[in-house]
């Protein structure tokens, strides 16, 4: 089976394969210019179709003068008409320029920072004009496009909601992220395996990531300071860590989906970074 990768944001394809990872995922990253960044991952999409690499997309790829925001905010589900307008706006644009490409799957950020109490009513058919509209734009390019689970929208993050919500669409599915169903489970109470659990068996593909610290997003130094921490199979929610990644890699290991390590280089540096992946990489070489 062809699941395990990494984003190409730290290493090249020619050195995600040497540490015998079988594919990639492309996102725009940080610390370059947009314009550097976009020829890269539009190379490295062209030479993974040529060596039949499998890939996915992270969106967006591109980024224009009218979008002001930072390019991976998803204003989908705002009750700003405006705000709402310009991130379909974005979608489509990408989706329009890489047709010419054959990625397995998109991936968007799509519920927004929301932690304010909207009216219930209206939300819910907001919600549901966004799914619709997204899946018909999925079809329309022939792609699917899978949704990335937060919990930073206090009106949409229940686990059952997602499932039941996104499900009956055909071009859309859920992408589950480790660190940022953690973060979750801090801001609403529930315990993390248990969520894991059941956002797994419904996911169409995972992001591993960890940190450490019992604090969400700009809460927690670790976030602020390192971003996403790479997993290592031996670390302990009793050394400081999130969760213990050898439970978490044995559910997301249970189902036939890509995992795609998305990390940093932050903590502890590039060689701490590498000895994770090759610990990820050795447990499915050894199961």
């Amino acid at each position: 089976m062809i699941r395990l990768g990494i984003n190409t944001v730290h290493l090249n394809i020619e050195e995600i394969m040497d540490l015998g990872l079988n594919r990639v995922e492309f996102v725009l990253g940080r610390g370059k210019s947009y314009e550097e960044m976009n020829r890269e991952v539009l190379k490295g999409i062209t030479l993974a179709e040529e060596i039949n690499l499998p890939y996915s997309i992270h969106l967006p790829i591109y980024t224009f003068e009218w979008y002001q925001e930072d390019y991976l905010s998803a204003f989908f589900l705002d009750p700003d008409d405006d705000k709402r307008e310009s991130s379909f706006r974005l979608l489509d644009a990408n989706l329009s320029k890489l047709d010419v490409f054959n990625p397995e799957y998109y991936i968007i950020h799509f519920q927004g920072v929301y932690k304010f109490e909207q009216n219930h009513i209206f939300f819910e058919e907001r919600l549901k004009t966004t799914l619709d509209r997204i899946n018909e734009m999925a079809k329309k390019y022939k792609v699917k496009i899978l949704l990335e689970y937060f919990g930073s929208n206090y009106m949409f993050y229940k686990i059952d909601d997602w499932i039941n919500k996104i499900d009956p669409y055909s071009n859309l599915g859920i992408l589950c992220d480790t660190g940022h169903l953690y973060f979750s489970s801090l801001m609403h109470d529930f315990v993390f395996l248990e969520g894991l659990e059941k956002l797994a068996a419904a996911a169409d593909a995972f992001h591993i990531w960890t940190t450490k610290g019992d604090k969400s997003y700009s809460d927690s130094e670790y976030y602020t300071e390192f971003h996403h921490i790479v997993a290592h199979m031996n670390q302990r929610k009793d050394q400081g860590f999130a969760f213990d990644v050898d439970k978490m890699m044995d559910i997301v290991s249970r189902y036939d989906s890509p995992i795609i390590i998305e990390a940093s280089e932050k903590y502890r540096g590039r060689e701490y970074f590498i000895e994770g992946i090759k610990s990820i990489v050795s447990y499915f070489a050894n199961r």
